[in-house]
């Protein structure tokens, strides 16, 4: 289970996704008809934009022309603080800083492998059940002048004291790159840490998964046309997808 907080009101909670993200298009054949991208589409929950941004290539690298601080909806106090704490601020996006030591050295050479990449907060703090880890990625088969790296993250063990962030890669062919507020940034997804095993099959056991698959076609194609089976809507008649949800109420 994915359990989360946002860093303050108004930012959006985790979002299922969608089977397609493109408008409704004249014609047939677009590749978000097909049922096992509609799949792909729709597994997980999307962090979506909570700000617009706007990047611009200029002869020093990007820059975030409308950076926006947030504060937080909750009141941080250090154990050495007098008083009555203040509230945490995060800005949405930043890049990588020349020189940086912490989170993490960064030496010259290196940053200028970086320049193009910015980072984005989620703005949600996120943990999930005993050996549960969380998937961070691109939202699957889009075309978008920015793509997101992927990583895995312990949030079942790691208590952070942060909202998670992603990494963006701008693309350095365009001048600049606009983000509407709300557009889906990450992909995540559930994942349980366990071992998985790829094995080959046995020749009996490659008959057998063979002789089930002209059984499925015989019993579902409509029609055979120039030794190609008919089989549109069978498909997806059969799938069973995964269910994503989203809930408001507070766990106590």
């Amino acid at each position: 289970m994915l359990h989360y907080f946002p860093f303050a009101d108004g930012i959006h909670p985790p979002t299922p996704a969608r089977p397609t993200y493109h408008p409704k298009q004249k014609g047939h054949g677009w590749p978000d008809e097909c049922p096992p991208l509609r799949a792909a589409n729709a597994f997980g929950w999307d962090v979506l934009a909570p700000f617009a941004m706007t990047f611009r290539r200029t002869r020093d690298g990007w820059k975030h022309l409308d950076p926006v601080d947030v504060t937080a909806n909750f009141i941080w106090e250090p154990r050495a603080a007098i008083g009555e704490g203040a509230p945490l601020v995060q800005r949405n996006a930043w890049f990588w800083d020349k020189g940086q030591v912490l989170p993490h050295r960064i030496s010259d050479d290196v940053y200028a492998e970086l320049r193009d990449q910015v980072k984005v907060s989620t703005f949600l703090y996120i943990r999930t059940n005993a050996n549960e880890q969380l998937m961070l990625g691109e939202v699957p088969n889009r075309i978008v002048p920015w793509r997101a790296f992927t990583a895995v993250l312990d949030t079942d063990w790691y208590p952070a004291s942060y909202p998670w962030h992603g990494v963006l890669v701008l693309d350095r062919r365009e001048r600049e790159i606009r983000i509407e507020r709300n557009t889906p940034l990450f992909r995540l997804t559930l994942h349980k840490r366990q071992t998985y095993l790829a094995t080959a099959m046995s020749d009996d056991s490659f008959d057998r998964f063979f002789a089930k698959g002209q059984k499925w076609l015989a019993a579902n194609a409509r029609a055979v046309v120039d030794d190609t089976a008919d089989i549109r809507g069978a498909y997806v008649k059969s799938q069973r997808l995964a269910l994503f949800r989203t809930t408001t109420g507070s766990e106590t």
